[in-house]
Order: structure tokens, then sequence, then C-alpha cells
């Protein structure tokens, strides 16, 4: 039998994750607390060839979220993550 390794993860970890096992392909983002830790964990795997497609850094929320929109109406498997407040 197989034995599976148990890990303990943040919240934002886990999406970082969730987000690397559903293939994702394109990460707009714009870090800000309280959600720095999931795109820096993104744009590190981005970086290292650990997951293939590109990682942008937008000049706000806004925009993160029309390069989202724009991607992801082409078919393109998009995540990115808010703070919320750059949205309101």
């Amino acid at each position: 039998m197989k034995t599976q390794k148990k890990i303990m993860l943040t919240g934002n970890k886990a999406a970082a994750w969730g987000a690397r096992m559903a293939g994702v392909e394109y990460v707009p983002a714009f870090p800000i607390t309280p959600q720095t830790e999931i795109i820096e964990t993104l744009a590190k795997w981005f970086a290292d060839g650990i997951l293939p497609g590109k990682f942008t850094n937008m000049d706000s929320e806004h925009s993160m979220f029309m390069a989202a929109g724009a991607a992801g109406a082409t078919g393109v498997r998009v995540f990115t993550a808010s703070s919320s407040q750059g949205i309101l």
C-alpha cells in the first residue's frame, strides 16, 4: 500500500495549491495583504518552471480583474486573488 504524505498549509498556500492543481495558465496579480502569500507562491512556481504559463504584476486590482476577464474570455485558465478593498 502506498503511503500518503500529509502537509499543513495556510489558507493562502492551500489556495495557491488549488490553482496549481487546477492547471492555471495565467495569473494577473496585484499583491496586497492578506493574499500576498498566494501571489508570491504562484510567482515562484512560474519563475521556477513548475507552472507553465504567464504571471503578470498589475498596477491595481482593477487592472488585474480586467486582465483576468480578457484572458478568461479567450479560454485561458486564469487565477487571481484579491484583498477586496481595491475593488470596492
